[in-house]
């Protein structure tokens, strides 16, 4: 329709303006709009528009207002006075403003009525560019959430088994004492694979991600995160550094911790081995550090890293999955409009860190992206 409205400007039935969201003009279109400069304020042009910047503002947030200035009397630079009628409206798909400027006659109710037709159809092919990127975000996002869940159950499954495999031992031994120990870390697990699948389908459920923000103790979460990832008698993993509470998603940000520090455990070389969480405010940003001593990442393969279907050796052993769990860490990341990147060797002077760059405060309007 945008292109039928072009057609039409170029044979001087109107003229089109584009406005950007803070009242700038930023192109023009059809000579009858050649009066208005662009880079310039609407109202530096059009004087009619003064003391209504806020009104029109509003249309931001109701795309059904406009503001319609039949008749306008424009003296341009040349002395010409010409009359016209102006209709402005906000078009959401594209993310600017619409002016619409038709010369008026003696009778100007046939040339308002096809500006409302414009107006009207430009309107229409703008709920159905939103709804079609709605119905996109929602293929996305179920797309997303059956790839995680997928990748992600493995680990809690992985310490089932082990458990599992304790409780016949200790059946077989006659040890009820540990018995009841291992049935309390079956629940416990158990009930962190319930809390984990409800938190992710309530993150990729198109419409709840915003109501899916609250205050979260990241340093309650990161502890959580390092006791439930199955790990050798030999290997420590701990939590360290300043973690706040912050305003966030709780899924995606356990979901990043838990395949970083997961990533860490099998990629170990050693039956021995350190794993430490770190966690610094900075700036309007939270910085995680997941950092080991592991065998590191060989500077081949460190750009490769977050691609997906990416799999390396893990601790001498033929590399195993699916390779998705860095590829859907930084897609997750990104999504919250943070970052994730190598932050060099790890500790002992081997080993990798993980850097995760994750807003503190994380706003309604970055979901619909």
């Amino acid at each position: 329709m945008v292109a039928a409205a072009e057609f039409f400007a170029a044979r001087g039935v109107f003229g089109l303006v584009w406005i950007d969201r803070d009242l700038i003009v930023r192109r023009r279109f059809g000579a009858m709009a050649a009066f208005i400069p662009e880079g310039e304020p609407l109202t530096n042009a059009l004087t009619p528009f003064i003391g209504s910047e806020d009104y029109i503002l509003s249309f931001q947030q109701d795309p059904k207002l406009s503001l319609e200035l039949p008749g306008v009397v424009i003296i341009t630079s040349a002395e010409t006075q010409d009359r016209f009628n102006l209709s402005l409206f906000w078009d959401p798909a594209q993310g600017c403003y619409f002016l619409l400027v038709a010369r008026a006659s003696l009778d100007a109710t046939l040339e308002l009525e096809l500006v409302r037709h414009v107006r009207a159809r430009l309107i229409a092919e703008a709920d159905t560019t939103m709804k079609s990127k709605e119905l996109m975000r929602a293929n996305r996002d179920l797309e997303q959430f059956a790839a995680i869940v997928s990748h992600d159950l493995k680990a809690p499954m992985r310490a089932l088994q082990y458990m599992t495999e304790d409780m016949e031992a200790a059946a077989l031994r006659g040890d009820p004492i540990e018995l009841q120990a291992r049935l309390a870390q079956v629940r416990t697990q158990a009930q962190r694979m319930s809390s984990m699948l409800s938190g992710l389908l309530d993150y990729s459920t198109v419409g709840r991600k915003a109501m899916a923000i609250e205050d979260v103790d990241t340093g309650a979460l990161a502890r959580s995160v390092s006791g439930s990832i199955p790990h050798g008698t030999g290997m420590t993993i701990d939590v360290a550094g300043d973690w706040p509470v912050i305003t966030t998603l709780k899924a995606p940000l356990d979901l990043v911790l838990r395949n970083l520090v997961d990533n860490a455990v099998k990629h170990h070389d050693k039956p021995t081995g350190k794993i430490r969480l770190e966690c610094a405010p900075v700036g309007a940003d939270v910085v995680i550090s997941v950092i080991d001593n592991g065998p590191g990442i060989p500077p081949e393969h460190q750009a490769s890293i977050f691609l997906p279907f990416r799999t390396l050796e893990a601790a001498g052993r033929p590399a195993t999955g699916l390779g998705l769990g860095l590829a859907l860490v930084q897609r997750t990341v990104e999504s919250v409009g943070g970052r994730i990147s190598l932050g060099g060797a790890g500790l002992d002077g081997r080993g990798t860190t993980f850097l995760v760059r994750w807003p503190a405060a994380i706003g309604a309007s970055i979901l619909l992206s």
